[in-house]
């Protein structure tokens, strides 16, 4: 009771521009929950395979990991609010143009257009939160904005498993016709549209004009520093084994476990209820154990799940596995956001956001790309195996490089509290 109570008065503490971050991740959310179910499938039924898919993906992780850099670069110099404004823009019309021409030249083209929308989003979406939120509410506002956006996934998953049916009915089509597919994206990407509303009421203030040569120097600064260093290994490891296996869910579903799109729309959504409720949780469980011994346990949780996953032919066990995979793999990434951002100072947050994006995302379609090829070619097994491997390294990575950190960041916070009685008096 005691939790909750506490949980709720720090969420009644948001800022007004937090809140309205909320609302634009919400909806961002809607278009990526049905996005999820529908887009990897709409390519393969436009009769493309797997590899083509798989170089797809690739192109989207890899422009958003090129462009990270320069995303933060412009971030800092026209603000956090006009960058998120600048990235719902280029998605909705990238999406839009995704959608509506399925040359696969046109595929690519707007594929790397979308994946430079994403790199500006995620630069400045943890900054912003960090810079309008205090030290004490900060790690509730990140679980609550994975919240949000999880929850609004969860709309977005059971909307993408159940509109291609609907619209097939609709239009006296079948359901695994192309049309359904299409018309199901053209709703998701309203939005995409309506993202824009909350950007457009936050109110920020202008940020100082940095010189370009003054903004390289930092970011050479930023890429000695050993804790960045370690950020990004730590990024890679863990992008590696995402693109392995996480673009390629739904098709490992429908084509290897034969689950028609409802069916994988529903798994998700499970999968995402059973994420909030560990989101919930996750601020209560890093106050008694610490932030950086809960990542590691949550990852290593995942793994079991993720070889069932493999190993099994059972729809509903596979779809049980993914529920808790998903839920272990990805509930600390609140607690991940937030003790990264503390590392950091204020005038480093967009830049390390950048060089973590970069190496996660790079290495991430990479190992889709090479993945796409071992689905096409009839191996299904060997991602999963890998992704093992590179998640097992990576947790044991984030424990070894920043427990140690973390301790003496508490140490330090606690003697100022101490001391600052004395202080006033």
């Amino acid at each position: 009771m005691y939790g909750a109570g506490s949980y709720l008065a720090r969420v009644r503490q948001f800022t007004p521009n937090a809140r309205k971050f909320l609302a634009y991740e919400f909806f961002l959310a809607l278009n990526a929950g049905i996005y999820g179910v529908i887009f990897n499938l709409y390519v393969l039924k436009l009769g493309y395979h797997e590899d083509f898919l798989g170089l797809i993906l690739s192109i989207m992780s890899v422009s958003t990991g090129l462009f990270a850099l320069p995303a933060a670069m412009i971030c800092d110099r026209i603000g956090r609010r006009n960058t998120l404004i600048l990235s719902s823009f280029m998605l909705a019309v990238s999406l839009a143009l995704l959608y509506t021409i399925a040359t696969g030249g046109m595929l690519m083209l707007m594929g790397g257009c979308y994946g430079i929308a994403m790199a500006f989003s995620i630069v400045a979406g943890n900054p912003f939160m960090a810079e309008n939120s205090s030290r004490e509410e900060r790690m509730h506002l990140f679980s609550m904005n994975s919240v949000v956006y999880t929850v609004a996934a969860i709309f977005g998953n059971l909307g993408g498993g159940m509109l291609p049916m609907v619209i097939a009915g609709l239009t006296g089509t079948s359901p695994e016709a192309i049309l359904p597919y299409r018309y199901t994206l053209y709703l998701s990407f309203i939005a995409v549209l309506i993202t824009l509303v909350p950007l457009l009421l936050i109110r920020e203030n202008r940020p100082p004009v940095v010189a370009r040569s003054e903004r390289l120097r930092l970011v050479a600064q930023v890429i000695r520093t050993p804790n960045v260093q370690r950020l990004v290994i730590v990024n890679i490891l863990i992008g590696i084994g995402a693109g392995m296996i996480v673009p390629f869910f739904n098709v490992y579903f429908h084509k290897v476990l034969s689950a028609p799109t409802d069916q994988i729309g529903v798994i998700f959504s499970i999968g995402q209820v059973t994420m909030v409720v560990g989101l919930l949780l996750i601020p209560l469980i890093t106050e008694r154990v610490g932030k950086v011994r809960t990542i590691a346990i949550t990852q290593l949780l995942s793994i079991p799940f993720l070889i069932l996953i493999a190993i099994t032919t059972n729809i509903y066990l596979a779809g049980f596995a993914y529920v808790m995979r998903m839920t272990f793999m990805n509930m600390a990434n609140p607690a991940i956001s937030s003790f990264n951002m503390e590392l950091l100072g204020d005038r480093e947050r967009a830049t390390v956001g950048s060089l973590t994006s970069m190496g996660w995302n790079i290495f991430l379609a990479l190992s889709t790309y090479l993945s796409g090829i071992m689905m096409a070619n009839g191996n299904y097994m060997l991602p999963y195996l890998i992704t093992c491997v590179v998640y097992l390294l990576a947790a044991v990575a984030y424990y070894v490089f920043f427990l140690r950190i973390e301790k003496e960041k508490e140490s330090t916070v606690k003697v100022a509290v101490i001391a600052e009685p004395a202080r006033k008096s």
